[in-house]
């Protein structure tokens, strides 16, 4: 199972797992206008790779305009296209092969591909995460998860399903009508025969007992969920997947930056270090000639501590950070990813909870300093199982909504974090190319050594008048 997010070239990524199905492919998307998109679908299934499609139908009747799509093409060559109308479809998502999903923001349409800033999350081989989006696009379409071998046994299903409700909400005057329909399905079953002979003799206890044997003998109806449980447990799934995503860019990051400051401290350290010694003891001759300069020098002395402080570290982790190949870090990033879906906190029983967490910043620390071989090594311990997957499957609304609610804060959060840390200086210069940094390396050591010879003939001036 793997998780990545994309910022950029997002239709090309959609095309690219497009083109990859070989089983099935699940799209529900509000809006669909893109006619390279739609071509990449009608050739998949034109191909043979069935193609399901919901779009939703509102007041702006964006995805039926003149000229628009051909959705009829598509339901030519055999494929399923689904319009909901009665309420707005607002979803973004497609499922592929059953076990890769697409989601984020991004709909399929010109204006998201060519002008719009979107997002697109993207986790491949994760079955049960398609299984919600699958049983989401069933509930839409109104299609079933998993259709029944005899079309007869289905039909029987889903008129049990009614009389069920019937006898739940004590409305017994529609129920003949009901029985008289079974009773007619071309069905030779004892066990259907029983579940009738109870129902007509007003034997409501044994029918329901009889007609839920029925049902779990043939193996096709399962237990009612609230579709609100549902819901909630899939965008709780989504959060998870797209958190996990964000944090490999936030770790990703760290590393970028982490990077650029042991090139700072190799590259200027030394100067610097230079300068604000010169800094303090120009401090300290203004303080010797006048009492209103001691904040000056406090300040001086406190700022040369904490570059030598951070020169130190820098030191240290420098000695402890490898270098890496675009092959070691693409091999590097495939380590992450695995290892923190593995130990990550928010995945893990809550009894490991601590321990994860503080596997997971080991792991983090690892990626950081590019460290592939350590991360090996906690990779295979987090494979032994060391850490429990949270199997418990909270009923209560409240718990899954707070659950909710605290993922979605988080993922606010980690955006906020990660737009403030893409437009810092320092971001950028760690993006940036060998003639962007050769260009700031230039500029600040000019300024620096600068600085340096203004503050030597100061310092000299300061001492040449103590002298006289």
């Amino acid at each position: 199972m793997q998780t990545e997010a994309f910022f950029t070239n997002i239709r090309a990524v959609i095309l690219r797992e497009i083109g990859l199905a070989k089983q099935s492919i699940h799209v529900a998307v509000a809006w669909f206008t893109d006619r390279t998109l739609f071509a990449a679908l009608l050739a998949r299934q034109r191909a043979g790779v069935p193609v399901a499609l919901c779009l939703t139908r509102d007041e702006h009747n964006i995805n039926f305009q003149p000229g628009g799509l051909p959705f009829a093409e598509l339901e030519a060559a055999g494929g399923r296209v689904t319009v909901v109308a009665d309420r707005l479809m607002h979803h973004k998502f497609c499922v592929l092969d059953g076990r890769d999903v697409l989601t984020g923001s991004y709909n399929w349409t010109h204006r998201a591909a060519h002008h719009n800033e979107e997002n697109l999350v993207l986790t491949t081989g994760d079955a049960e995460l398609a299984r919600h989006f699958l049983r989401e696009f069933a509930r839409l379409t109104g299609q079933p998860d998993a259709p029944a071998a005899d079309p007869a046994v289905q039909r029987v299903l889903k008129r049990l399903a009614v009389i069920e409700s019937l006898l739940t909400l004590s409305e017994t005057e529609d129920l003949p009508k009901h029985l008289d329909r079974l009773a007619a399905e071309p069905l030779a079953d004892p066990r259907l025969a029983a579940v009738l002979a109870a129902l007509r003799a007003h034997r409501y206890a044994e029918g329901t007992a009889l007609l839920h044997a029925f049902v779990a003998a043939h193996a096709q109806v399962r237990r009612w969920e609230d579709p609100q449980l549902a819901a909630l447990l899939l965008e709780i799934r989504r959060l998870e997947a797209e958190l996990l995503a964000l944090e490999a860019e936030r770790a990703e990051a760290g590393r970028l930056l982490l990077a650029f400051e042991l090139w700072h401290e190799r590259e200027l350290g030394e100067l610097l270090q230079a300068v604000l010694a010169l800094r303090r003891d120009v401090a300290r001759c203004h303080r010797q000639e006048s009492p209103y300069s001691e904040s000056e020098y406090q300040r001086a002395e406190q700022r040369y501590q904490q570059q030598a402080h951070d020169r130190e570290q820098a030191q240290t982790t420098a000695a402890h950070t490898f270098a890496l190949d675009a092959d070691g870090r693409a091999t590097l990033k495939k380590l992450y990813r695995e290892a923190a879906q593995l130990c990550h906190p928010d995945r893990v029983a809550p009894a490991h909870q601590r321990a994860a967490t503080e596997a997971f910043q080991q792991v983090l620390s690892a990626y950081q300093r590019q460290d592939v071989a350590g991360l090996q090594a906690q990779l295979l311990d987090l494979r032994r199982g060391i850490f429990t997957a949270d199997t418990t499957a909270p009923t209560s609304l409240e718990i899954l909504q707070a659950r909710r609610d605290a993922l979605a804060a988080t993922h606010a959060a980690l955006l906020h974090e990660l737009a403030e840390l893409r437009g810092s200086e320092a971001f950028a210069l760690a993006q940036a190319d060998e003639a962007g940094q050769a260009l700031y390396l230039s500029t600040n050591r000019a300024a620096l050594l600068a600085e340096r010879d203004r503050l030597q003939a100061q310092l000299a001036g300061f001492l040449q008048r103590a002298a006289v």
